[in-house]
């Protein structure tokens, strides 16, 4: 989202329900995307050679069938904080490992989704201008004149919040104007912060009473393996670490985006580590994905994505592949009372999202597709 994604941003969710605020200030929805379809098997006889890859990850010989069948199998996973969210999902695709890289490196049009309102990945170096498109939300202009620390309703440090205050006038018909070039310089200054200074650059947020540091919440994502088709102990070391310890042949871009949930617009920025595994022959596992958010202005302490792409020629000996996605997100509203009455609705619509999107992939990367769904 990345979910995305940590998912990507597909949503079926109305746009007149971003109005229900109650859930706004809480609901860190995550909605399907608007449609999923099931496509034939590319070979009649079942293929069980991933069979030991779904055992190991919890499922069981029925998502095998409804793999074969085109369809996307999705797990939920047990977590220790109950302000944390975590699904593993797999998916068949009808394209290399390669080809779906060599397609994801573009990710400006192929993670665009119906809710993604706007997207754009920037260079190397960083620069205002990968972000001049970026304006904020009308729900956000509205609120940032209000914003002080412990009581704001968009994720902000208290240093941002005093950009805003002081440079933006806003009673000045250039309000708008100005409120974007501000939040398009706090992005930019951030990514450059933590280029150079790892998580330590992240800072907190303070957006309610008490601070929430974002390197904490990360660390706390990044201590979940389970269900991982292979360990990457060396890939983890690198999130952690960054940006030291860069693995051999690995490679990074950062994006931004700002998605629609169905309640509000929300911007956030990535850490995108693409890592070849040089095993893959005793494996399987051709290459591991780090989606790790940097910011997000609305519901998410933190994100982290992994996904794994695995060999799987099909019976004629065809390329493919299999993707795997295992999705953890630490988000606002899921303790206490309330939060246990929403957490369940959470998850599934969470779920529900990761399915869309690895079916939305797959449909990506069918032979006859020329574009983007």
């Amino acid at each position: 989202m990345p979910m995305p994604t940590p998912f990507v941003g597909f949503s079926s969710g109305s746009p007149g329900r971003r109005r229900y605020h109650g859930l706004s200030r809480t609901l860190p929805v995550i909605a399907a995307v608007a449609a999923t379809v099931i496509v034939a098997p590319r070979a009649a006889q079942l293929d069980t050679s991933m069979e030991p890859i779904l055992t190991s990850m919890g499922f069981g010989s029925g998502d095998l069938r409804r793999l074969e069948r085109g369809a996307a199998v999705i797990r939920s996973l047990d977590t220790r904080a109950r302000e944390e969210l975590a699904h593993v999902g797999m998916v068949y695709l009808d394209a290399s490992p390669e080809e779906y890289v060599e397609r994801f490196r573009s990710i400006e049009q192929f993670e665009r989704g119906p809710s993604v309102l706007q997207m754009g990945r920037l260079g190397t170096p960083p620069r205002i201008d990968d972000l001049q498109s970026l304006t904020l939300s009308a729900e956000d202009f509205a609120e940032l004149p209000a914003c002080r620390p412990g009581r704001c309703e968009m994720k902000l440090s208290s240093a941002a919040m005093d950009l805003f205050r002081d440079e933006v006038d806003w009673s000045s018909p250039q309000a708008w104007r100005q409120a974007d070039e501000v939040m398009r310089r706090m992005l930019l200054d951030l990514v450059r912060a933590y280029q150079a200074e790892g998580n330590a650059a992240l800072g907190a947020y303070f957006d309610r009473e008490r601070p929430l540091p974002v390197a904490d919440q990360f660390r706390a994502l990044l201590a979940s393996r389970e269900a991982l088709p292979d360990q990457v102990p060396i890939l983890f070391a690198y999130l952690d670490h960054y940006p030291r310890d860069l693995p051999e042949g690995a490679e990074d871009f950062f994006y931004w985006t700002m998605v629609d949930f169905g309640l509000k617009p929300t911007i956030r920025v990535n850490h995108v580590t693409i890592y070849p595994l040089a095993a893959r022959l005793s494996t399987g596992v051709a290459y591991a994905i780090a989606i790790k958010q940097l910011y997000a202005s609305h519901y998410f302490h933190s994100t982290l994505e992994l996904r794994f792409l695995l060999d799987r020629p099909d019976l004629t000996g065809r390329p493919g592949a299999a993707l795997v996605s295992i999705a953890r997100s630490r988000s606002d509203g899921m303790t206490g009372v309330r939060g246990s009455l929403l957490r369940p609705v959470v998850s599934r619509r969470s779920r529900n999202a990761l399915r869309g999107y690895l079916e939305h992939v797959r449909l990506q990367l069918q032979p006859s597709a020329s574009g983007p769904s």
